[in-house]
């Protein structure tokens, strides 16, 4: 039985209350990163929590044993909800989070894996096969070399017949849309690039390196070994419990053009493992040469 978003409310709420004092702020690799509790974060993107948790529940129930990764999980949320609902999980995110003592214990107390995972390094320290759920959320915009290999080690560490769900940003929104038009780059700022190297500043990720619109997604993924099951568009507007008259003509709008849409949503199944052979150029790993 595949879950209402009602229910899947409750159960990222229920996650939600469970970390809501938490705070990554203790260790000064962490310095400047929000506290899980604060409202100028985790509610900020419940709507995605809960989105997430509904479609893994509708395209993967909980039915025996069913070993879920989810790569960039931060905070936990969706980890934490989807192992009160009955999966397997192990999450996985850059030393710099999972390698506090304070974050191993709080993952350890719900038996929920953990793992440290520097994508950069492209090789997944995960078994072939060893996941049928994989879950990236906004994260393969952050990355800032080719993606390819690690999508294809993405490949490898499924099921045969297992999901890889994918959410980022929609590179054709509207608003990179105005934004071109004016002249105005997307992605990562100049700004942003003084900010991250500034030595009284703690920011360890930068913006969105790279977006992706959905038939760039859909490529990368079908050269590689995956069906695309669903794939749909959608905005924060959607979400909001009171909403402005700006987001009732933005629904309206966004009804005709669903496309032009902030985000997107990728649910992908692993038919094969991927044949393709990647050269790994210097420019992308120091040691690495094939893959």
């Amino acid at each position: 039985m595949t879950l209402n978003t009602e229910t899947a409310e409750r159960a990222v709420d229920s996650a939600m209350a469970e970390i809501a004092d938490f705070d990554l702020r203790i260790e000064g690799a962490a310095q400047g990163m929000p506290k899980a509790g604060s409202l100028s974060y985790i509610e900020r993107h419940r709507h995605e929590y809960v989105r997430t948790v509904r479609d893994i529940n509708e395209f993967r129930p909980p039915t025996g044993h069913v070993r879920v990764l989810e790569l960039g999980a931060f905070f936990g949320v969706n980890c934490l909800a989807l192992k009160k609902l009955g999966y397997d999980v192990t999450a996985a995110d850059m030393p710099e989070f999972m390698d506090l003592p304070e974050q191993i214990e709080r993952y350890r107390s719900y038996s929920i894996a953990t793992k440290s995972v520097r994508l950069e390094e492209i090789v997944l320290p995960f078994a072939d096969e060893s996941f049928d759920v994989i879950i990236m959320c906004e994260v393969l915009e952050h990355l800032n070399f080719n993606p390819l290999p690690l999508l294809k080690e993405i490949n490898r560490i499924g099921a045969v017949g297992s999901i890889f769900y994918l959410s980022l940003p929609n590179a054709a929104n509207i608003y990179n849309r105005i934004r071109i038009l004016r002249g105005e780059a997307i992605g990562v700022s100049v700004d942003s690039f003084f900010c991250q190297l500034d030595p009284t500043s703690s920011e360890i990720v930068n913006e969105h390196w790279r977006e992706y619109t959905a038939a760039e997604v859909r490529l990368m993924l079908e050269r590689l070994g995956f069906r695309i099951q669903k794939q749909y568009f959608f905005s924060l507007g959607e979400t909001l419990v009171k909403p402005t008259l700006r987001h009732y003509l933005a629904r309206i709008f966004y009804s005709c053009f669903p496309f032009l849409k902030e985000n997107q949503t990728t649910i992908a199944i692993k038919q094969k493992r991927t044949a393709l052979q990647f050269r790994i150029p210097a420019t992308v790993h120091k040691t690495l040469r094939e893959l």
